[in-house]
């Protein structure tokens, strides 16, 4: 009898010593995901604001395009002998410019909206981090709760009949 009271009491500590090494890897994990979801976030802010800085590029391109368009125009008009800045030559002028300045809006608008995409992205991220710590510490917390309720219903000694 004391042989089975024994191997009960090692059984009984094996438990304990297993259900807190649980408790250690489930918190270990859980930061561990809870890290990486944070690293993701950071990635996706990164993202946003580098194709911010693309569509701003791009913004760029259109203004500096519209300016070689203005030029090729004046220089067109002027080789053929009538003014360029009268007339159709200016109108094709302004034209190009109202083209150049819609496009480059959009661009700059884009810009923007990628910045807040991103950062957007970034919250949703970080607060599933917040969540996922959490809901993990509180699963350990109650994995170790119901391992000490079975530890505690093994040392309950039952009665013989």
């Amino acid at each position: 009898m004391e042989a089975i009271a024994g191997t009960s009491a090692a059984s009984s500590q094996l438990m304990a010593v297993s259900s807190i090494a649980s408790l250690f890897t489930s918190i270990a994990s859980t930061n561990i995901q809870a890290s990486a979801q944070r690293v993701q976030a950071a990635q996706a802010e990164l993202q946003g604001r580098q194709n911010a800085l693309n569509y701003n590029r791009q913004a760029n391109e259109v203004l500096r395009r519209q300016e070689v368009l203005a030029a090729t125009a004046r220089a067109r008009a002027a080789a053929g002998g009538v003014n360029p800045f009268t007339g159709s030559p200016l109108t094709i002028q302004e034209v190009n410019s109202m083209r150049a300045s819609e496009e480059f809006q959009i661009a700059s608008d884009n810009a923007e909206m990628a910045i807040y995409g991103g950062l957007a992205q970034s919250q949703n991220l970080m607060a599933a981090a917040d969540i996922t710590q959490s809901l993990g510490t509180a699963k350990a917390i109650a994995d170790a709760g119901m391992a000490y309720a079975r530890l505690d219903k093994v040392k309950t000694p039952t009665k013989e009949t």
